[in-house]
């Protein structure tokens, strides 16, 4: 599986990005909807950041790529939760738990 960050935060990155490599998961930092690997099958999305965390993004990267969308965030807010949905996000999860979850989530597919 390949799998697509776009996570500006080095230390969440590389705590997540080394979870998924131990699992065998291919992983790449990406900074635009350009940026994907090929044969990409799920993005993970820092809701947190300014550039990736919002509406226009998540629906621009979904319209281009049909990916699996999964999005953290430090504090889930209902309004924003609905329109991170609505923009294309699958799951929203906290930023607390992504690490411990990520694994289980996406062996869910």
């Amino acid at each position: 599986m390949n799998v697509a960050l776009f996570i500006k935060d080095f230390q969440k990155g590389t705590e997540l990005s080394s979870r998924l490599i131990e699992n065998n998961l291919n992983v790449a930092f990406a900074e635009s909807i350009y940026d994907l690997p090929d044969h990409c099958d799920v993005g993970i999305i820092d809701l947190d950041n300014e550039k990736f965390g919002n509406s226009n993004f998540i629906s621009d990267l979904k319209k281009q790529s049909g990916i699996k969308l999964i999005g953290y965030m430090s504090l889930i807010k209902k309004g924003k939760q609905a329109n991170y949905k609505t923009a294309g996000c699958d799951i929203i999860i906290s930023k607390a738990s992504v690490l411990k979850n990520i694994t289980n989530i996406l062996s869910e597919d």
